[in-house]
């Protein structure tokens, strides 16, 4: 973690200095930064979906349910990185675009449990 604020600060102070050159240079050293930050979490983004996939075979869950879990994790990661990059960009409006097309995005593959969950409603009303 300490690698990490580091790396922030550097970041910070990177895009504080190539922003005063230029404003193109800070958005350059920011998006790099971020994908940087990206691919070193990665290791870690593994090891959760390892430790999901363990809590799986114990608990006995189906595995269609988890998958829709980590899709779902993951368009909300994805959607947070991008808004803030369009905000730091100055491009509020694209980023609550961007915003709504992600909680649109997670609400079309939770479907899947929302009709077993009707389903399952359903049944137990018989």
């Amino acid at each position: 973690m300490v690698k990490i604020a580091v790396l922030g600060l550097v970041t910070i102070f990177l895009t504080m200095i190539a922003g005063s050159v230029k404003r193109e240079y800070g958005i350059a050293v920011m998006i790099g930064a971020a994908l940087l930050l990206g691919v070193y979490s990665i290791s870690s983004i593994e090891m959760v979906v390892t430790r999901i996939r363990e809590f799986e075979s114990a608990i006995g869950l189906e595995k269609e349910y988890l998958d829709i879990l980590l899709r779902m994790l993951g368009i909300a990661y994805l959607t947070q990185f991008v808004v803030s990059l369009c905000r730091d960009a100055g491009n509020g409006a694209v980023a609550g675009q961007i915003s709504i097309v992600g909680k649109i995005s997670m609400m079309l593959v939770s479907f899947p449990v929302l009709e077993a969950l009707l389903k399952t409603l359903g049944d137990m009303l018989k």
